[in-house]
């Protein structure tokens, strides 16, 4: 599902509630500045992950890329996205299951956070990272009217750019590790 050449980014755009949910175009625009010739990945494919009964949150990302640089893996069984997850080389998408387990195949994992705690539920692992709005956590549940299961995406503040510079210094630890030369113990 993930063959080998060309470095693969793969994609959790959806989220259990809408809340934890970034904006479809944010996902389109940082994956175009991340593939793009200058970015840290350029001409990587994207694989996109999701639930089955979440094809319509992520289907304006499988719109958007091209059919040739696309791995639609809505819908993989569990066990398959994991093994499919540790073949990516990058993965960015919101809090979320997905999230998890890229970090745990060990796959270096960039969370997006909003309504959640990033000091209980960030990724796990030495080649992990976050970026969240900027409103916190606190600042976030208790506006006026916030209920974490009709509130739409509180996410807005965490901008394109934001994620993008979130993104790129993780890459660049991820290819500073992939310089180090090994060490070997007797």
């Amino acid at each position: 599902m993930v063959p080998d050449g060309d470095p693969v980014i793969a994609v959790g755009s959806a989220a259990n509630w809408p809340g934890k949910q970034w904006r479809p175009e944010y996902f389109v625009e940082l994956v175009k500045r991340l593939t793009d010739q200058d970015g840290p990945l350029p001409d990587a494919r994207i694989a996109v992950l999701a639930a089955e009964h979440e094809r319509k949150q992520v289907q304006p990302l499988l719109d958007a890329i091209p059919a040739d640089r696309m791995l639609d893996l809505v819908g993989t069984p569990l066990p398959v996205a994991a093994a499919a997850l540790g073949r990516c080389a990058f993965f960015v998408g919101n809090d979320s299951g997905l999230m998890h387990m890229s970090a745990a195949m060990g796959t270096p994992t960039l969370g997006l956070f909003g309504p959640s705690r990033t000091s209980q539920y960030a990724p796990w692992g030495k080649l992990m990272a976050t970026v969240r709005t900027l409103e916190s956590y606190d600042e976030i549940i208790s506006a006026p009217g916030y209920d974490h299961r009709t509130t739409g995406t509180v996410m807005d503040s965490l901008t394109v750019d934001m994620a993008e510079d979130a993104a790129r210094a993780l890459w660049a630890r991820v290819t500073a590790v992939k310089a180090e030369p090994k060490r070997w113990q007797a």
